[in-house]
């Protein structure tokens, strides 16, 4: 029964997903569109609670893929830094404008409305760009953002080195596992330690984690030269991998509809101001 579940299973580059997930229905070229269109959307929405929306659509993207939710608790520490950063940051440091508005004060600093908006803007935008990363390397396989590049006719050389080095990243994290486990196996208790101790250890990770990198890259290197492999050559190359794939009527309409949607947002934008910062509901609360 195991080994049958886990036949049904398909590892990606973040995570473990169904092999009949919904979102294998969309050709690997959709797939790397909606990842595209995902990154720019918030680029161009000052509002954070359209970003909020955002972010709870991509919740639900991950929800339709059947991807296992509790593997994203590991980004939750990020995602918590990334926001202490981002507000500490333009509390203390909010530049000068006789134009600030006053609205309190911590541990001494006063706090304006303006810094502290942007830094509700920023951080929103933050979140959902990192979502939609998450998504995007969750739910794909490094043969499936070949296949999208390939199929877009992305030059060789290029697609063979962002194959190695997506790869490379994949295999990096499992040389952090291996080397975490090795400390453990030896005793090595994480839960005693203090916070400065920890991070200590996470920067003495570089030399075992780079040494296996140069040793890995030098093994890959050693492997093409025994099996002839040569980037540059005269005649074209069978691509085995994209017969595996199809466009449908789904691809078209899901592509056209991304495009229309991202078309829309910027018109809006930057026409209409329609998204403005201005015209969020958090200056009734802040002010």
């Amino acid at each position: 029964m195991e080994m049958a579940q886990k036949n049904n299973m398909k590892r990606t580059l973040l995570a473990v997903v169904p092999v009949k997930s919904p979102l294998y229905k969309f050709h690997p070229v959709t797939r790397l569109l909606l990842f595209i269109i995902t990154g720019f959307l918030p680029l161009f929405i000052d509002l954070p609670e359209l970003n909020l929306i955002f972010i709870l659509l991509t919740v639900l993207l991950f929800i339709y893929s059947k991807v296992d939710l509790s593997a994203m608790k590991i980004y939750i520490p990020m995602m918590i830094c990334a926001g202490v950063f981002t507000f500490l940051t333009y509390i203390f440091f909010p530049g000068k404008d006789p134009n600030y508005i006053v609205i309190g004060s911590l541990f001494g600093k006063t706090i304006y409305y303006q810094p502290i908006m942007r830094a509700f803007v920023s951080y929103s935008k933050i979140i959902a760009l990192l979502l939609s990363s998450i998504f995007y390397f969750s739910t794909n396989r490094e043969r499936d953002i070949l296949a999208s590049l390939r199929t877009l006719k992305v030059p060789f050389i290029l697609s063979y080195i962002l194959g190695l080095s997506l790869r490379s990243a994949g295999m990096f994290l499992e040389d952090l596992h291996t080397v975490r486990e090795a400390e453990q196996a030896r005793g090595l208790d994480y839960s005693t330690m203090t916070f400065s101790s920890k991070i200590k250890l996470y920067s003495m990770y570089i030399i075992p984690l780079l040494t296996l990198a140069l040793r890995r890259s030098d093994e890959i290197s050693n492997a093409l030269f025994v099996k002839g492999y040569s980037i540059k050559t005269s005649t074209k190359r069978a691509d085995y991998i994209l017969t595996k794939y199809s466009y449908s009527a789904s691809d078209i309409a899901a592509s056209i509809f991304l495009i229309v949607l991202l078309a829309v947002i910027i018109i809006f934008k930057y026409k209409y101001n329609l998204f403005d910062s201005e015209r969020s509901l958090l200056r009734f609360i802040l002010k």
